[in-house]
């Protein structure tokens, strides 16, 4: 057997072991889907189906570096002997416009809201993305660095978001509201919720996220 045999046969390994797990889960959490535990009735936020992938958001740093790539790009750069790392659930807070009162006070009960997931906290991440085209003034930077220093900030386009996600079905008007998105660790975006719901909302139907995905 060649060298590169071996590689092509180590690299299909890789993927086997690295895809399996995940695919079972999202079978699991299909199947709740199917039996209306989620995305029936009983959900608060608007599942997307089928799910957006988080490329689609095109979160970038402070740098303006890209943050997330999607699954199969992520499986496509690991190395032979690297093994995939699964990602936490993201909790996505998206304006398009500066940071109000308004838009502090729904940061907070996210934060709160995060910290009541007790023993799931670690599979939660929060993130602050701006699609604004103002920079965070340093009055909100400051905050956020004080007063939320493990949620992450991102920073992204208004349009491409917009245009992305119509893509997926889903019409936002950032100018006009503000909005939590959910992605699973896959980078599937799939679910959202507008500022008319609360964070009470969001805490029921992540339970159920988390109760029925073995991920993150």
């Amino acid at each position: 057997m060649t060298p590169d045999m071996k590689s092509k046969l180590k690299l299909t390994f890789l993927l086997l072991i690295t895809v399996l797990p995940i695919t079972m889960a999202t079978l699991s959490f299909n199947s709740a889907v199917e039996n209306g535990d989620i995305g029936g009735s009983t959900n608060k936020g608007t599942l997307i189906l089928p799910p957006a992938d988080i490329s689609a958001l095109a979160m970038s740093d402070a740098q303006g570096l890209p943050m997330f790539r999607s699954f199969e790009e992520e499986i496509a750069r690991l190395q032979e002997e690297e093994e995939y790392e699964i990602k936490p659930w993201l909790m996505v807070f998206v304006t398009g416009n500066a940071c109000d009162a308004n838009c502090q006070d729904r940061i907070h009960y996210l934060k709160q809201l995060h910290i009541a997931l007790g023993k799931n906290i670690k599979r939660v991440r929060r993130y602050y993305l701006s699609a604004s085209a103002e920079p965070l003034s340093e009055e909100i930077a400051t905050l956020f660095r004080q007063e939320y220093p493990s949620m992450g900030v991102a920073y992204s386009d208004m349009d491409t978001i917009q245009n992305n996600l119509r893509k997926a079905g889903v019409e936002l008007s950032l100018q006009n509201r503000d909005y939590v998105l959910l992605i699973d660790p896959v980078g599937n975006v799939m679910m959202y919720y507008t500022d008319e719901q609360s964070a009470e909302d969001i805490m029921t139907d992540l339970e159920t996220l988390l109760k029925y995905s073995s991920l993150g």
